[in-house]
């Protein structure tokens, strides 16, 4: 992945404005570099399709009428659509999960809608839900979440959504063998101080995988408590990076053990956490 990632951002720095002769010559040179990067791994029509087209789109919209990268009147939106088997896959397999000291965890109703729409829909994908969507999972929660606004609820959402995504990636990178992962932050306006500390930070994949299955046999109750209502979770309350900073080993980029196996060590960080963890393949540089 990183060496096919690594492939294209070479090729686009090596571009001009003036290699291409409109939008969509540009996406199609992409589009074949994407191929070549990625094999067999890009035939899907639609895939295919969607790149496609957003890619024109960011050409139109960043050459032709805005010269400030990610301005704020961005149209682009990507939503390849398809199902995140690899999640889906990983709450399937679980007896309990937590959303929120708010709502019915132990619903298997609210779960299941919760897939349908978020996993297998992507609705959540890029966090652009909908008021009719949030209502929709209000009216799947019943009395409990009747009462919250949009936002508490999107909150909701976001944080599960990033939870179940980071947990089921922690379980490939363990089943690939991955012994390492970083962790990669957002870094933009949003991005909250705990976050920005924590980017590049490491963390030992089997350790994390063995947390996280210790912590899904608990119940949502137990799950809270052991999380947030813990000393660990009341101390990162108070004081994020610093008792963050307080479970660093002497190399000052990996997370302790000792913080991971207490479920705080691996994303999401916090509520609407955006950050997500890569593995780390010996050999290949993050540079």
């Amino acid at each position: 992945m990183r060496l096919a990632i690594d492939r294209l951002r070479t090729y686009l720095l090596e571009q001009t404005y003036d290699d291409f002769r409109d939008a969509e010559e540009f996406a199609a040179r992409l589009l074949d570099e994407i191929e070549a990067s990625w094999k067999l791994g890009w035939s899907s029509v639609r895939a295919r399709q969607a790149i496609s087209s957003t890619v024109r789109s960011i050409y139109e919209f960043y050459r032709l009428r805005d010269a400030t990268p990610f301005g704020d009147r961005s149209p682009v939106g990507l939503r390849l659509g398809g199902p995140d088997r690899v999640s889906i896959r990983f709450i399937g397999g679980l007896d309990h999960f937590y959303f929120s000291k708010f709502a019915p965890n132990t619903s298997r109703p609210l779960r299941r809608f919760f897939v349908e729409r978020y996993l297998e829909d992507g609705a959540a994908l890029f966090g652009r839900e909908s008021p009719e969507e949030l209502a929709d999972f209000r009216d799947a929660a019943g009395e409990r979440l009747k009462n919250l606004t949009d936002r508490q609820t999107k909150t909701i959402v976001q944080t599960a959504v990033q939870r179940v995504r980071n947990w089921a990636h922690i379980g490939s990178l363990a089943q690939g063998e991955i012994e390492l992962a970083r962790v990669v932050a957002t870094l933009d306006a949003r991005t909250t101080e705990l976050c920005e500390e924590l980017d590049g930070k490491i963390i030992r994949v089997g350790v994390a995988q063995e947390t996280i299955e210790r912590l899904n046999q608990l119940e949502p109750g137990e799950f809270a408590a052991e999380l947030y209502e813990s000393e660990i979770g009341k101390a990162i309350s108070r004081d994020p990076v610093g008792t963050i900073q307080s479970f660093l080993e002497p190399d000052g980029k990996t997370i302790s053990d000792e913080l991971v196996r207490l479920g705080r060590g691996f994303p999401p960080y916090h509520p609407n956490c955006r950050t997500r963890l890569e593995g780390v393949i010996e050999g290949i540089s993050d540079e």
